[in-house]
């Protein structure tokens, strides 16, 4: 991604402006016109102050597959130039900051309000969404998560309140008062995005006049929307920006009148026109959603919305209203949990570009009164076919997640057969985008943190078969003893479809847990895959001893993500693969992989690194073997 911000050079220490502060970990600067987001372990500064830090820049994550999250784009979005560590040396000055405001009001909040009611007030008044993730997404399965976003619905409100006061308490009849309030406000909140979105689009309909001529709503959206991206043209990535709009336009376009039926067709527009958007967020449907939503979304943005300015402006009220918000979590968390819920793919650029083709076909049909049949079956079609596509793909595919410091790959059957997960670790959300809702085996090469990771993630939201493990690592039973899990040695072979797996280690029982590492091989076709967790040069000796040249093998997951303690020449010798893959974080802190053993593994082989490469997946069908990267 070309960047269209002003990007300077960073000294290692810096004299810099606190801009705003997130938490007590991380902070704004506002360096040469540039927005640095720093983290900095229970600092002390505050909006306003100047300090003096050293500083270490962060790279941007890199997206490792399509619907990956992009932190490149998030942030740009946001208009933070750099990432980076800070180490506060001292305070310069303090400065009067209009952000000041929000930080000593929130921190007032915070030692007032439960916790319900602050995570609301924080969502609706200040733009800052800090609900825990499940709520997040029982709002974004039942399709109503715009509640949470300070949006055109939350400052229309305020306007005609502040209109309403200032009309009966002092008879005052112009909207200058009202669109001031609007705009100090936004300033003080700090200005988030959508809440800049609200403010422009109502101040532009208070001047909507050209000369005789007066602006449409949709004129006044589209004016808005061009002057947001002028301002910061990497809002165009940011997925509420997108769905602000997309409401926003659906509401002017679909405009009819007040009644329960019209708003409930609405709602069915605005869910049909954010679906691909919507979906990449949670990859669930509920079947109740069409039922439940149009009510919840009339319900609780009169409810919700004008409760969090009462409790945020008299937190004493927090005694009694604070039940509304545990009573609202209680019962959205409950509903999407125990209702039907389809899992659904994520829709790529291309998928989202198609849908939206026929999606428009199907909609202009209606407008144009002709026959809505054809445009209606082939719009379902696509969609059927859209969350189906695990159905259609006839390969084998076996997937390296780029999963940082750690392992993680996942091995697909044709049709959607099966799924077999090889270690767990930052591998939950890849999982998830393919709209995988079932895991039929889950092997554990060992214990460490680095590979069963995302465990209770996968096992809480996604149905688990079988769990392997090897038998010599008893620390399975301490982190997972309410599982059922089948131990594995040496010698024992598992069914996974029509592939038969070969446990080839651990074969004794070993004093530093690496080498209690499984060691497993199959075969798909002609092709022969190898897999080896963190196993030591002992466990690899004792494999050499006993397989020889049983253990050649055409795919290689190298062990220990590239360190010395592994990969022998001896084992190498004997395993010869013609491909090697090497799961590791970009500038992890164990300088890994050691570059004299990437060397060895190239005399053999073609090395894939998955901080460089992204995801891996290698796809087998009709007994030819492909294999591609991400980047």
């Amino acid at each position: 991604m070309i960047s269209l911000l002003r990007e300077i050079p960073i000294p290692k220490e810096i004299d810099s402006y606190v801009l705003d502060v997130k938490n007590e970990n991380s902070y704004i600067l506002l360096y040469k016109g540039n927005k640095i987001e720093v983290s900095e372990w229970m600092h002390e500064n505050k909006p306003g102050d100047y300090i003096h830090l050293k500083i270490e820049l962060k790279e941007m994550n890199e997206k490792s597959y399509d619907s990956d999250f992009d932190s490149k784009e998030y942030l740009y979005g946001k208009g933070i130039s750099y990432l980076a560590k800070g180490k506060t040396i001292n305070k310069i000055y303090s400065y009067f900051s209009i952000y000041s405001i929000k930080y000593y009001y929130i921190s007032y909040l915070e030692k007032h309000l439960s916790k319900e009611s602050l995570s609301y007030s924080l969502a609706m008044v200040f733009g800052m969404n800090t609900l825990e993730e499940d709520l997040k997404d029982s709002y974004s399965i039942l399709g109503i998560s715009h509640i949470l976003a300070i949006s055109g619905l939350h400052i229309i409100l305020l306007f005609k309140i502040i209109s309403f006061i200032l009309l009966k308490a002092f008879k005052y009849y112009k909207k200058t008062i009202p669109i001031v309030f609007l705009i100090t406000y936004g300033i003080l909140i700090g200005a988030p995005p959508s809440a800049q979105r609200a403010i422009l689009f109502v101040l532009l309909g208070a001047i909507n006049k050209k000369g005789e001529v007066p602006y449409t709503r949709l004129d006044i959206l589209s004016i808005s929307c061009i002057g947001m991206l002028l301002l910061n043209p990497y809002q165009i990535y940011s997925s509420g920006f997108i769905l602000s709009y997309l409401v926003s336009f659906v509401l002017i376009f679909n405009r009819k009148d007040s009644s329960l039926k019209s708003a409930y067709k609405t709602y069915i527009l605005i869910y049909f026109s954010t679906f691909p958007i919507t979906i990449n967020m949670t990859n669930r449907i509920s079947l109740l959603s069409f039922l439940l939503s149009p009510i919840f979304s009339l319900i609780l943005s009169f409810i919700l919305i004008p409760i969090s300015y009462f409790v945020t402006l008299f937190p004493i009220l927090d005694y009694g209203l604070k039940y509304i918000f545990i009573f609202t979590n209680f019962y959205l968390e409950g509903i999407t949990v125990y209702n039907l819920c389809i899992t659904v793919p994520s829709f790529t650029i291309w998928k989202s570009l198609f849908y939206y083709v026929f999606f428009i076909f199907f909609i202009f049909s209606i407008g144009m009164k002709k026959k809505i049949i054809p445009p209606l079956l082939i719009f379902l079609s696509y969609l059927l076919c859209a969350i189906n596509i695990n159905i259609l793909n006839p390969f084998y595919e076996i997937t390296y997640i780029d999963c940082g410091q750690g392992d993680a790959c996942l091995i697909r059957l044709p049709n959607n057969r099966g799924n077999m997960l090889i270690d767990a670790y930052n591998s939950y959300d890849y999982i998830k985008s393919l709209g995988i809702h079932k895991i039929d085996i889950l092997l554990f090469s060992h214990s460490d943190s680095d590979h069963i990771g995302d465990f209770e993630k996968i096992i809480k939201n996604l149905s688990v078969d079988k769990i392997y493990a090897p038998y010599s690592d008893i620390n399975f039973k301490e982190i997972m003893p309410n599982f059922s899990i089948t131990y594995l040695k040496s010698g024992d072979r598992i069914k996974f479809g029509d592939i038969e797996m070969e446990i080839l280690g651990p074969i004794n029982s070993y004093i530093d847990p690496n080498s209690n590492s499984i060691v497993l091989k199959f075969k798909i076709h002609e092709t022969k895959y190898l897999f080896t967790g963190d196993m030591t040069k002992e466990e690899e000796h004792d494999l050499a001893m006993k397989y020889g040249s049983l253990l050649d093998s055409d795919i290689l997951k190298v062990a220990h993500h590239g360190s010395d303690t592994s990969s022998t020449k001896e084992f190498l010798d004997y395993v010869t693969p013609k491909i090697s893959i090497v799961s590791v974080a970009k500038n992890n802190s164990h300088n890994l992989p050691i570059p004299y053993i990437i060397k060895r593994l190239e005399e053999y082989s073609i090395v894939y690194k998955t901080y460089e490469c992204g995801n891996i997946t290698i796809l087998e069908s009709f007994g030819k073997v492909h294999i591609s990267t991400y980047r």
